[in-house]
């Protein structure tokens, strides 16, 4: 496990450091974001097939994130993106990681260097570890781009994680967090 996070680490900076096209509102593009979640954690048990009983408390996270994808016009990116991360039972310490692959869309308000954007993420987690299983994830927020050299440009953001993870194949146990996360971005 630490020798795939350490691999993941590098990937993720290689990439970044990549030579960056023109401008961020023309072609390929590489955004690499830090993030931190916080919110809550419900812990569901199957008691019957599709009913579910179970708790609620809090859970935290933070996160690394790398998307890769294309301007399809000046306003409109879409991409790719691969994440790690790690949520944690406030109640209890357990936690989660999470390795997960997802689509991103954003749209900027404005054609130009320093302008709002609204993001939506869907995708899911892959199993990585023995005790849980896949589930899907969706993100929606809103942020901010600015640029800070000619190649190369910041983001903020503030959205809505939805996270659900299976502990046992038959969907037993689940766990969904869902809360805000907060994101701060390398645009290249």
């Amino acid at each position: 496990m630490k020798n795939l996070l350490i691999l993941f680490a590098c990937v993720l900076c290689i990439s970044s450091l990549a030579n960056a096209q023109t401008l961020q509102e023309k072609g390929y593009f590489n955004l690499t974001e830090f993030g931190f979640y916080t919110g809550n954690n419900t812990s569901m048990i199957e008691i019957t097939p599709d009913k579910y009983g179970g708790g609620t408390d809090g859970a935290y996270s933070f996160s690394l994130r790398n998307i890769n994808g294309l301007f399809l016009t000046e306003k409109i990116s879409v991409g790719a993106g691969i994440g790690l991360e790690n949520y944690t039972h406030t109640e209890n310490s357990a936690n989660n990681n999470m390795f997960l692959l997802f689509l991103d869309a954003r749209y900027y308000f404005k054609n130009q260097e320093n302008t709002f954007f609204a993001y939506g993420d869907a995708g899911g987690s892959i199993k990585i570890a023995d005790h849980f299983s896949k589930g899907p994830m969706y993100n929606l927020g809103i942020g901010y781009k600015f640029k800070i050299s000619p190649k190369m440009g910041m983001t903020g953001s503030l959205g809505y994680n939805d996270q659900v993870i299976k502990h046992d194949e038959d969907a037993v146990i689940k766990d969904r967090y869902y809360g805000f996360a907060l994101r701060v971005g390398l645009l290249l």
